[in-house]
């Protein structure tokens, strides 16, 4: 930046992490359409809109309600099919991403960390090859989150984990 005038400069700096990360996989014998049926049965969807209302408002005892009462156990905060567009490009799955969270249990991630936006909501990924199980995938929190220093004290990660994996555990069961 070029400045004639008394202007602080302005930099960046990007620095880069390593992490070693574990990837937990829950198998079902249940079709892909029976798991992901499953999944939307058990969580309910989250609806940014209708929690925008409450922010727009500054109605902090109306987002207070309407997180708590849509995080028992987790939300579903968006999704997307992404099998139909595989199949159309000739690969045989049947796919579907989700953002799952429970905005209460995620406030210990963003007490420690701002950048805790990239692991919160968790990122799921049910999905079946044509002739194979149906499959789960999710990152592991505990180690998603080991690469933010600063989260090291905090014991949500841990807390997601033995909640999270046990709804998708029955989902797929």
């Amino acid at each position: 930046m070029k400045s004639t005038d008394n202007a602080v400069k302005v930099s960046t700096q990007t620095t880069m992490t390593k992490f070693d990360g574990v990837l937990v996989t829950i198998r079902s014998r249940k079709s892909f359409f029976e798991v992901t049926q499953a999944i939307e049965s058990a969580l309910p969807r989250f609806h940014i809109p209708k929690l925008m209302e409450y922010v727009t408002h500054h109605d902090r005892a109306g987002v207070e309600a309407y997180v708590d009462s849509t995080s028992k156990p987790f939300s579903i905060f968006w999704d997307f099919e992404q099998g139909s567009t595989m199949r159309l490009a000739g690969i045989p799955i049947e796919s579907k991403f989700y953002l799952v969270g429970n905005a209460v249990i995620a406030r210990g991630l963003f007490e420690y960390s701002s950048a805790a936006g990239l692991g919160a909501p968790v990122r799921i990924c049910v999905s079946q090859r044509d002739g194979e199980q149906t499959r789960i995938d999710m990152d592991q929190n505990v180690s998603f989150f080991s690469k933010f220093p600063e989260m090291k004290p905090s014991s949500v990660p841990a807390l997601l984990d033995a909640k999270m994996i046990k709804v998708f555990e029955d989902a797929a069961a």
